[in-house]
């Protein structure tokens, strides 16, 4: 069995492999373009945000920027906006120039939705921009510190963009910058314009997804493993059983068959045996020791085995189950010390009726109470019982050293016993019989107290005659 095991487990692995892979490039591939998507919009956001930058640098007068907070104030000291390309006039122009300056601007924000635009000198200060109330010109730009390579960049005369920023209200922000002039190295100003990636809204939302669906497929193929192994094992147990069970009854086919040809030849030589007795009565002692003694004992083996093999349905009819339990105490008893009262019997002084067949039970009966006679201990064997509802339940209990935990659970086994001479069948046969009446046995023990047999058995469904047909529906 452990190779039907083994293999059905390797059979399970690979499925349970082969589930993960899929799984795993069905998510991978999920993921690549998703990155592919994102990674490919990233870069066309930069390139927007590169070309506004690079249209608002070139929609700048550099001349509109002298006399802005923020540049030299006439003091004496160096004009930072002195060396930008394209000469910056000395003379300091009026408001109108900076006022139509901030409308263009503030007319690029609005058709190109940008949050903001900016000019900036080298050092990072703010000369211009659209919302003075957040960037305050002659202060220096927030973002300096963050986006400062980028700046750089534009500042040696080529345009460049942040990478994708996550603000704080989870929303995704980006920033292009560009010389002012356009294309001018060694730039000393130039013009920022920042966006936020709102089309990227969904692609988080995707990316939320995603993850779900990542976490729920994990989740999904661990309790598909933990379904399918259960199930399996389920399958292998089931297989096991049912080729033991083949096994069993093939052996008790075979046993039966055996036992057959073993009883004609005992019958003969416990005959003989008989005659010998009766021919030398000076050694009869001898033979009924060693002769008929051991083959009465072998034949009773060969009993217990044709019944444990023999699976043919009887006459049932109803009997009093109190009266078969009296019964097989009666015949117990008259050979134990102490009589008829080594057993005490409980049964409520009620007739217990129940359709069976009444040898059968007796003989299940027989070898409960002998099991329990043979056990010894404090006290007498009890037998009670019950009626509840459609059910009779009897419990028969003694005070001998009980049964191990091990020993219990085999009990019913055929074949298996702790007895020294025992066959190993007496329990198991009394099980097919109660079983075969569409009732239950059990045991319940507990070492140095005793054991107790619990036997169930349905009552007669208002059958008060006789009955000549079997009760299929107790199988």
């Amino acid at each position: 069995m452990k190779g039907v095991s083994a293999a059905a487990i390797f059979r399970s692995s690979w499925m349970i492999l082969a589930m993960a892979v899929i799984i795993l490039l069905f998510l991978s591939v999920n993921w690549f373009y998703f990155m592919k998507i994102r990674t490919g919009l990233d870069r066309e956001f930069s390139i927007r945000l590169e070309s506004l930058a690079s249209l608002v640098s070139s929609s700048v007068d550099p001349g509109a920027l002298s006399g802005l907070p923020g540049e030299s104030d006439g003091s004496g000291g160096p004009d930072p906006l002195e060396d930008l390309p394209g000469g910056l006039p000395r003379e300091m122009p009026g408001d109108g120039d900076a006022d139509t300056l901030l409308a263009l601007l503030e007319g690029y924000a609005g058709d190109f939705e940008l949050s903001n635009i900016s000019i900036l000198r080298e050092d990072g200060v703010i000369l211009m921009s659209i919302h003075p109330e957040f960037y305050r010109p002659g202060e220096i730009y927030p973002l300096w510190n963050m986006d400062y390579p980028a700046i750089i960049k534009a500042l040696d005369g080529s345009p460049a963009s942040t990478a994708l920023v996550r603000g704080q209200d989870e929303g995704y922000f980006k920033a292009g910058y560009a010389p002012v002039p356009p294309g001018a190295a060694g730039a000393q100003a130039v013009a920022a314009v920042e966006a936020d990636a709102g089309f990227l809204e969904g692609l988080s939302n995707l990316r939320t997804i995603l993850l779900w669906a990542s976490a729920l497929s994990a989740a999904g193929l661990l309790l598909f493993v933990w379904l399918f192994l259960k199930a399996t094992s389920s399958l292998v147990r089931a297989r096991e059983t049912l080729l033991q069970s083949e096994k069993l009854a093939a052996m008790g086919r075979m046993a039966a068959g055996i036992a057959h040809e073993i009883r004609n030849p005992l019958f003969i030589i416990r005959s003989s045996a008989g005659k010998l007795k009766d021919l030398h009565p000076e050694s009869a002692g001898e033979i009924d020791e060693f002769i008929i003694e051991e083959t009465d004992r072998l034949n009773g083996i060969l009993t217990d085995y044709l019944l444990f093999a023999r699976n043919e349905p009887g006459t049932r009819r109803t009997a009093d189950l109190a009266a078969i339990i009296r019964r097989c105490a009666k015949l117990l008893g008259e050979g134990a010390p102490g009589g008829a009262a080594a057993v005490a019997i409980d049964d409520g002084g009620a007739e217990a009726a129940l359709l069976c067949e009444e040898k059968k039970l007796q003989q299940v009966f027989l070898n409960v109470l002998l099991n329990a006679l043979q056990a010894g201990g404090n006290g007498a064997v009890s037998a009670k019982i019950e009626r509840k509802h459609d059910r009779y339940t009897v419990r028969i209990a003694d005070r001998g050293k009980g049964v191990g935990a091990r020993e219990l659970a085999r009990v019913f086994e055929p074949f298996y016993t702790t007895k020294a001479g025992g066959s190993g069948l007496g329990l198991a046969v009394a099980r097919k019989i109660v079983e075969d009446h569409g009732g239950e046995i059990s045991m319940e023990s507990v070492e140095g107290e005793g054991t107790t047999v619990i036997i169930t058995l349905p009552v007669a469904a208002g059958k008060t005659g006789e009955s000549d047909e079997p009760d299929s529906n107790s199988r």
